[in-house]
């Protein structure tokens, strides 16, 4: 019977890694934001790391990439292998 913690995680999509090179290239170019959100699905407050986008016309807009981890996250995920 295998262990709960021998269960592999399942391969990232594609669309993972492409959120994540944005959010690589918003950091290196300080466009990066921390932001507190209602989530829609649950009515929760979450916060949410951003891209922002600047536009053509000076204004700018957060992009959502990713929630931060509510919990402690070592309590919350097994270790990466």
């Amino acid at each position: 019977m295998a262990k709960k913690n021998d269960k592999q995680p399942p391969r990232l999509l594609p669309g993972y890694r492409a959120n994540f090179e944005t959010l690589r290239r918003a950091g290196a170019n300080h466009d990066l934001a921390l932001l507190s959100a209602i989530r829609k699905a649950d009515r929760k407050p979450v916060a949410l790391v951003c891209a922002l986008q600047r536009n053509a016309d000076a204004t700018i807009t957060p992009v959502p990439l990713a929630v931060m981890c509510e919990g402690n996250p070592f309590d919350d995920f097994e270790p990466p292998k």
